[in-house]
């Protein structure tokens, strides 16, 4: 038996508040690919079956205080719309459709950034099987990352910026926040660009301020949600990867939630702003750890991420670039249709997400939010924005 993650701690809080929702059938992420080239069926399904050889996630099952791996197994082309429980495994599914390849994975085994891992792995492990090799089975693993996170360095990390987290969070219930209707569980999206010039300004308006794209999209976001004059502090969940370079190749759930609270100047003034966030991400990404034993200290931060009285999230994706080294690839995929958004996984009723070049969505619970109010906060905030690059 393996330890349970902390990421995996979050899946088994979230099931305890909404039974079923981390090991239903349909908790599944799901990503489509078109595909460049010729791809055949049966090296295909001989790649997918190395690619769950690769990665223990993708044959591992979580039970009450760890999870089990299995041997490896063949990965299906077909049934790919079947029911998805978390305990049928493999835990990745494909289909191969004309130039398009739909690949899913049950959510409690990998996250959207594994999705990439799995992706880029596919087209090795398929052009190695043409040249008569094998995909490399080493890779960083699941269970090291959670063996990582119960060693004695990273616990005494995690005691020394518990504190801080509790005195930053303290007094939660009395923030301000947009208040939102009843939640059904039942998503929808809005998808959203900056356009190229409004895109390249944020970038050059970081660069200037020696910060980054994030904090100044954020900030934007932040005078979007809690104009100056009207709220006093801005309430901010902010969901991250979850990850350290060295798991970048890594399959598996690892998101994780900084929550950052930052003082409204009292008067509308940007560059004030953009400076006060900029000094939060900079101290909320110091002291970054798993959100469940933040949980534990400040157990009303749960109000802030699910509910009711849940603040709007925030993501900014940033992924290095998952490009296979193949030479002469006889097939590349290009991502087609959106990824399945955290907030699902986390019960957010709006999740606000960004990805470098400027394209952006909304997702939304629709008894939360309706169509109209989420059309309206996009709108505000592309208005809002320009006064954060200096192109206002």
């Amino acid at each position: 038996m393996i330890p349970l993650t902390y990421a995996q701690e979050l899946l088994d809080l979230v099931e305890r508040h909404a039974p079923g929702r981390t090991t239903g059938d349909r908790f599944v992420v799901e990503r489509s690919f078109r595909i460049t080239g010729v791809i055949e069926a049966e090296p295909l399904r001989l790649a997918l079956g190395d690619v769950v050889a690769r990665h223990e996630a993708l044959r591992s099952v979580r039970e009450p205080g760890g999870s089990r791996v299995e041997p490896p197994g063949p990965v299906s082309l077909d049934g790919y719309a079947d029911p998805f429980p978390a305990s049928d495994l493999p835990a990745l599914r494909a289909r191969l459709a004309g130039d398009r390849l739909d690949l899913a994975a049950h959510h409690s085994a990998a996250d959207p950034w594994s999705v990439a891992v799995i992706v880029r792995d596919v087209a090795t492990a398929y052009h190695a099987r043409l040249r008569g090799d094998r995909l490399s089975p080493k890779v960083m693993q699941y269970a090291e990352i959670a063996a990582d996170d119960r060693s004695p360095q990273w616990q005494r990390r995690i005691a020394e910026v518990l504190p801080s987290w509790r005195t930053r969070l303290a007094g939660l219930d009395a923030v301000d926040r947009p208040g939102c209707g009843p939640v059904t569980g039942a998503y929808a999206e809005l998808p959203f660009r900056l356009g190229d010039g409004l895109w390249q300004a944020v970038v050059s308006s970081a660069r200037r301020a020696r910060s980054t794209p994030f904090t100044v999209l954020l900030s934007a976001y932040a005078a979007t949600l809690y104009p100056a004059g009207l709220q006093a502090e801005a309430l901010l969940p902010v969901v991250t990867p979850g990850r350290i370079p060295s798991e970048w190749d890594t399959v598996g759930f690892l998101l994780n939630v900084l929550t950052m609270r930052v003082p409204i100047p009292a008067s509308d003034d940007p560059p004030e702003l953009a400076r006060r966030l900029d000094a939060a991400c900079r101290q909320a990404y110091a002291d970054d750890i798993p959100l469940v034993p933040v949980l534990g200290e400040v157990p009303e931060l749960l109000t802030v991420l699910a509910g009711t009285r849940a603040a709007p999230a925030f993501r900014f994706v940033a992924r290095p670039a998952m490009t296979p080294p193949i030479v002469q690839p006889l097939w590349t995929a290009r991502p087609a249709g959106p990824e399945t958004p955290p907030s699902v996984v986390l019960g957010c009723p709006l999740l606000f997400t960004l990805h470098p070049g400027g394209s952006g969505s909304v997702t939304y619970d629709v008894g939360a939010y309706s169509a109209d109010r989420v059309g309206e906060l996009v709108s505000a905030y592309l208005r809002r924005l320009p006064s954060f690059t200096g192109a206002a």
